[in-house]
């Protein structure tokens, strides 16, 4: 039971508040520290998005919650505004749980143009006011945003420190304010300080008040950034979009040098980042890129609740209902001559086909019911859903991998010589890897196996002190407590409390 977890300070990444736990209790193992909080050995620290929020959350005073770490403490509310329901729903799931995999590819953030940050930022006088306040200084989440580079209570540039937030090394870094001594500050252009102070405002009213709009898909995104560049004139015709005059609105608004410091100066290529945003998306953007664009375009208006007005706008636009092609007498009655006979003709051939065959027809009803037509046609192009066939017997396919997950395990009930038993050496001993990975809530039987049948590190541990007893038991004769463990392969420092515990009942038998 985890007693005495630190309550996370204001804006104070759970990363922090970590590292805050383990100098507390005087933890410097970042192993011991993990399989501490999580019983996992092997997870690397994560600044921006972390995972098993729902097990901290169970550290904490009851009005925590792992929502409420979500929003407060982790950077998912800078993504939340600019990503479809779906998404935004696996990433919640995915921070709370301990299954934690390509998150950032899944939010767009590996292959966005805006990189994050390598080394953690801070402001000095911001660290004065923490150790007045807490007696303590921590790792603010807005500090570690790329856009937000300008501490706008103190009015100055941020620094950077030479502590890595990669997370590479598996180590979590404490704030401390040692790290002044190798910070340096960010150098900012004079001519573009206003343009810095206003973005950094932007994003830190983001990251408190974002709420997610109720996007099914990223197709709203295109239909709100359509209806506002018809509503500031930005189209050629219909539907043609005026790349050239938002290519200088933007410029006009925020200047070819601050956008080229966060390398987004490039608004001419056929695939640039502009042109991009306005096509039909596909693909998650960079919240900066959204920010930049909405704010040039629209200056006077607070760039996040005019982006939730055109969503909220394109999300309640009623489509006009496409007429069915049954042919009842109550609706026959109600179509011209024309109509009638293009209806059977979609109904016996394809559109085009149709087009060629009687292409008076088509040209009488496009001079005179254009729209009528323009509807059929599509609901005929639009083809029916189909009911997915069930390819696989998953549950055969279930009771099949735990039949021989169960012979693997016999075969090493007594190798004591065998690599640890996690579940990804059951799994490679299946021999297939691919579909147990892809397919883990489909397989309930062998997933219950992994779970229980998994050998934990303690328990590994445990099973190389036994055979190195065992063998000295053999061989009649017993070394000192460090050639033991070494024997083993293990050090004090890297003995799990119930490996360490055993160990000792060892020592103590000879």
């Amino acid at each position: 039971m985890i007693s005495n977890f630190p309550s996370p300070y204001p804006d104070e990444l759970i990363y922090s508040v970590i590292a805050r736990y383990a100098v507390h209790h005087g933890i410097l193992s970042p192993k011991y520290l993990t399989e501490e909080l999580f019983n996992n050995r092997n997870l690397t620290p994560t600044y921006d998005l972390p995972s098993h929020l729902d097990r901290l959350a169970s550290y904490l005073p009851d009005h925590y919650d792992a929502f409420t770490l979500i929003r407060k403490h982790t950077l998912l509310p800078i993504y939340q505004l600019f990503q479809p329901d779906t998404v935004i729903s696996y990433a919640v799931q995915a921070l709370r749980g301990e299954q934690y995999q390509s998150l950032h590819t899944k939010l767009g953030k590996n292959a966005s143009r805006v990189k994050s940050v390598s080394f953690f930022r801070f402001c000095p006088h911001c660290w004065q006011e923490q150790i007045e306040q807490y007696g303590e200084v921590y790792w603010k989440r807005s500090w570690q945003i790329i856009g937000c580079d300008y501490c706008t209570r103190h009015q100055q540039p941020l620094f950077v420190s030479s502590i890595p937030c990669n997370g590479l090394d598996r180590k979590f870094y404490i704030a401390h304010l040692n790290a002044l001594e190798d910070s340096s500050q960010l150098i900012l252009n004079s001519q573009d300080l206003p343009h810095h102070i206003e973005l950094a405002g932007i994003i830190e009213e983001l990251l408190t008040h974002a709420t997610c709009s109720p996007i099914q898909d990223f197709s709203i995104l295109s239909d709100a950034y359509f209806i506002i560049l018809k509503d500031k004139n930005l189209l050629l015709s219909r539907k043609n979009i005026n790349y050239k005059k938002i290519r200088q609105v933007i410029l006009d608004y925020w200047g070819e040098n601050f956008l080229a410091y966060y390398h987004l100066e490039d608004l001419i290529s056929e695939n640039c980042w502009l042109k991009s945003i306005f096509r039909k998306h596909r693909k998650a953007f960079s919240y900066l890129e959204h920010l930049l664009v909405l704010k040039a375009l629209v200056p006077e208006q607070n760039p996040i609740e005019l982006y939730k007005q055109y969503i909220d706008l394109a999300s309640t636009e009623v489509d006009k209902e496409i007429p069915s092609l049954c042919m009842n007498k109550t609706v026959a009655r109600t179509l011209s001559e024309d109509q009638e006979q293009w209806t059977k003709l979609i109904l016996e051939m394809p559109v085009k086909q149709a087009r060629k065959q009687n292409s008076s027809l088509y040209a009488r009803l496009y001079r005179n019911y254009k729209d009528w037509l323009l509807f059929i046609n599509k609901s005929a192009l639009t083809p029916s859903p189909s009911i997915p066939r069930l390819r696989v017997n998953w549950e055969e396919r279930d009771r099949q991998f735990v039949k021989r997950l169960i012979e693997i395990r016999n075969e090493l009930s007594e190798d004591l010589n065998s690599p640890q038993q996690t579940k990804k050496f059951f799994i490679k001993k299946l021999g297939h890897v691919s579909t147990i990975e892809k397919n883990w809530d489909t397989l309930p039987l062998t997933k219950a196996f992994l779970d229980r049948y998994s050998e934990s590190v303690s328990c590994y541990q445990i099973r190389r002190l036994t055979k190195t007893f065992i063998q000295q038991k053999m061989r009649q004769r017993f070394s000192s407590s460090s050639i033991f463990l070494r024997e083993s392969g293990l050090s004090p420092q890297r003995l799990t409390p119930e490996a360490y515990r055993f160990f000792d009942k060892i020592m103590e038998s000879k």
